[in-house]
């Protein structure tokens, strides 16, 4: 992974480890037809809210917005 997956999945892991913030990357990116190493910066945001409902379920709303929101920064 380089540029953006690397911190979209540093973003990620601090609250869900290495090993499910990178699955949850690919599979998402895998959703878009994008390859992680591939993600544009218009891209960034797309992932971002195809993140949130998984991320809501997983720890709920405020942890899936205040995550979302900083990956959204990013681009």
């Amino acid at each position: 992974m380089t540029g953006y997956s690397e911190r979209i999945v540093s973003i990620l892991e601090q609250k869900v480890g290495p090993e499910l913030a990178q699955s949850a990357l690919r599979i998402k990116c895998k959703k878009l037809g994008i390859a992680p190493e591939n993600i544009t910066a218009d891209k960034v945001p797309i992932l971002a809210d195809d993140l949130f409902e998984p991320l809501r379920i997983f720890a709920g709303e405020e942890f899936a917005r205040a995550l979302t929101t900083q990956i959204k920064a990013i681009s």
